[in-house]
């Protein structure tokens, strides 16, 4: 059996540390594969020059990253806005945000697929036409700067469960559009990840790795919640994954949550830190 590899998602860091002197530390610690967060001042979208662009791809360059990912957190965009100039804000922000992962030699940009209220929800029909007609017209820009999007399961979000996620990714028949799965979300929300994995497998490009029970919404240390690691490595396995898995832990002390739920995880088949695809 083949070791998975684990690699960092750097939400820990945005408010903390720069982009690219994480990738260094991080690089430092074993670590090949990273999803960065598009986050002032950690990585900013704006006043974020050629300079700083070229800086931060050579760190990567330089720690042999390998999938690299961008990740824009979602508090102030909403792809799903009844409002059109809200809408339009907001592609335009992924679009300067697929430019960027492009220009930092990321593969893929994470989307959170527009957020609803949940008191008072629009039509599922209104819901789909916004976030569709948004996500149309992203697809040129990411096809020719050679960039995925890989939509994210999220509780609040247009689409929180495999099934409908699922369906969405593949109305559009698009190589460029994918999902990202997030076990913590999925469990969070009451969905087995197990089957959502397993129903999303020919769409699945990044796995998000963190721990949540059900009455509160975490994305806390390994072994804090309950979320099922070893039915989410089975599920993996069982569809042929064969992506990042990505560590994506928000905590005060970003460096221990990391090493310590990496050392939770090796277990359930991941490879220990530095041991990439190591025999197991």
């Amino acid at each position: 059996m083949i070791a998975r590899e684990l690699g960092v998602n750097t939400y820990g860091y945005i408010w903390s540390t720069p982009a690219a002197a994480c990738v260094r530390r991080l690089a430092e610690l074993g670590y090949r594969q990273f999803e960065l967060m598009i986050h002032p001042p950690h990585l900013p979208l704006d006043d974020f020059d050629a300079g700083a662009r070229r800086e931060l791809r050579g760190a990567l360059n330089e720690a042999g990253a390998r999938r690299t990912a961008l990740n824009m957190p979602s508090l102030d965009y909403n792809l799903a806005s009844p409002l059109p100039r809200a809408r339009a804000a907001s592609v335009q922000m992924f679009a300067d945000a697929i430019d960027l992962a492009a220009d930092v030699g990321a593969e893929w940009l994470v989307m959170v697929p527009g957020r609803m209220s949940p008191l008072f929800p629009p039509s599922a029909a209104d819901k789909m036409k916004w976030i569709s007609e948004s996500v149309a017209a992203l697809l040129p820009r990411a096809e020719a700067r050679g960039v995925g999007i890989a939509v994210e399961n999220i509780p609040f979000a247009a689409f929180p469960d495999a099934i409908s996620l699922g369906r969405f990714v593949r109305g559009f028949n698009s190589p460029r559009l994918a999902v990202c799965y997030d076990a913590a979300n999925a469990h969070f929300i009451g969905e087995p990840p197990a089957e959502g994995i397993a129903h999303l497998g020919d769409l699945l490009r990044i796995v998000h790795l963190s721990d949540t029970g059900r009455d509160v919404w975490r994305h806390g240390r390994i072994g804090t919640g309950s979320v099922p690691f070893a039915e989410v490595a089975r599920a993996l396995a069982g569809v042929g994954f064969d992506g990042p898995c990505t560590l994506e832990i928000a905590d005060q002390d970003p460096e221990a949550a990391i090493l310590h739920g990496h050392s939770a995880l090796v277990p359930f088949g991941y490879a220990p830190r530095g041991k990439e695809s190591a025999s197991r």
